[in-house]
């Protein structure tokens, strides 16, 4: 009987006796005329509807400080991991400079010329100032957008009195926090208006009103995160004796807390920080921290704005 060519011998593997031909990717399409100018009224929908929506937030005056808030803090946190960039550059541009000069032959005359020495990129350098510009004046719009807080504070004493909470240590909790949150107010008020000439208080006194206001902010905050426990506790203790309560409100319930304590844990390092006079956390911490506050605040608002 003749041999059949073509078989492989019995100790070949398939694979290697028959190879299949690896398919290259297909670049990908560029759409058609066609195909954009049907997706074009799916895009101006999602932007009129956003646009809407934004709209709808910057009417309250807590929506437009929380995307202020934000916008501040990511602002800062921008300008510091750009500058940060930027010395990184100018650290590794001097240590090609050392290398080189240790590389050439002793007692040899170096000469540097400006043109010569690698600088880092001013653009990096003037978004970083442009992004702190920005966030501090949004800061300082902020601070004056609270001088009327003290109407506020007045709103929520007059319904903590008529209304006060049925837990006697929430009540006392609330309590503290309206005095504390009076004092903050009144101090900042004066700090902020003497630093524009209108009230006689001297930049020492500016100085004191300013730490004290923030450690006035700093008990609220602490309060805040012990009543959010305490609410937290007493909650559970209910759903278990009550258990017609719609799993909706719930959840609702448990949104509104959450974004309560990681605004509060946010803050709390932040609220430490300014209460001391050499402060506690660098810069880059300043804005991380506020950007999480913010936004935090921000997404809430905007998945509850109707």
């Amino acid at each position: 009987m003749s041999e059949i060519s073509g078989i492989p011998p019995a100790e070949t593997s398939p694979a290697s006796a028959l190879p299949l031909p690896i398919p290259t990717p297909s670049p990908p399409q560029i759409p058609t005329p066609q195909a954009l100018q049907s997706w074009l009224p799916l895009y101006l929908s999602k932007t009129d509807s956003v646009l809407t929506h934004l709209s709808k937030l910057l009417s309250t005056p807590s929506g437009t400080d929380v995307l202020l808030c934000t916008i501040g803090y990511s602002s800062l946190l921008t300008s510091n991991l750009l500058s940060r960039l930027s010395l990184h550059q100018i650290r590794q541009a001097a240590r090609l400079l050392i290398e080189k000069a240790i590389a050439l032959p002793p007692n040899t005359t170096i000469v540097l010329s400006p043109s010569n020495i690698p600088v880092p990129s001013s653009r990096l350098l003037l978004l970083a100032t442009r992004f702190k510009a920005l966030s501090a004046l949004i800061s300082d719009f902020r601070t004056f957008g609270r001088l009327w807080g003290l109407l506020a504070i007045y709103k929520w004493a007059k319904a903590t009195w008529n209304s006060p909470p049925e837990d006697t240590l929430i009540r006392k909790i609330v309590q503290i926090q309206v005095l504390a949150n009076l004092c903050y107010q009144v101090l900042e008020n004066g700090a902020y208006l003497s630093s524009k000439n209108i009230l006689s208080w001297d930049k020492t006194k500016q100085a004191k009103a300013g730490i004290w206001s923030v450690r006035c902010w700093m008990v609220h905050v602490g309060l805040d995160i012990v009543k959010l426990g305490i609410e937290y506790g007493r909650r559970d203790k209910e759903m278990a004796e009550v258990k017609g309560e719609k799993e909706k409100e719930h959840r609702e319930w448990m949104e509104r807390w959450r974004k309560s304590l990681i605004v509060n844990l946010a803050y709390a390092p932040l609220t430490v920080h300014w209460s001391l006079e050499g402060g506690l956390v660098t810069e880059f911490w300043v804005g991380l921290l506020g950007t999480v506050a913010g936004g935090t605040s921000l997404r809430y608002l905007w998945r509850n704005t109707a």
